[in-house]
């Protein structure tokens, strides 16, 4: 839940920061990838538990490039339609729950076995 709530919450407000100097789809794509390095770096180990191979890796970014496409679409809509900066910071309302379904088909429940203790 810490993970997934400081990555939420920092992703949202970098693009919303973001968002007052660049355009919307810049400041989400700069916003996203940002929040992939942490979400790949964290989610398998001390999310799920589970050790990070290449191919969860793999399918874990992946994933996360159709959750880019969702949010990017989403921001681009609302750029398009002329909406304040700042709601820009709401895609990442949509990739969140996303992102958290697809880790959790990718990453297997929690098996002692697959625990790292190095």
């Amino acid at each position: 839940m810490l993970v997934g709530g400081t990555n939420t919450a920092a992703t949202s407000a970098i693009v919303v920061l973001l968002s007052l100097v660049l355009p919307g789809p810049t400041a989400f794509s700069i916003a996203f990838a940002l929040g992939l390095m942490y979400s790949v770096l964290l989610t398998g180990r001390w999310v799920f538990k589970s050790r990070l191979t290449l191919r969860r890796c793999l399918l874990y970014i992946g994933a996360y490039a159709a959750i880019y496409l969702c949010g990017l679409g989403f921001v681009a809509a609302v750029s398009g339609a002329g909406a304040p900066t700042w709601v820009n910071g709401a895609g990442v309302l949509i990739t969140a729950p996303l992102s958290y379904i697809a880790a959790r088909s990718i990453f297997p429940r929690f098996q002692l076995s697959q625990v790292l203790i190095k």
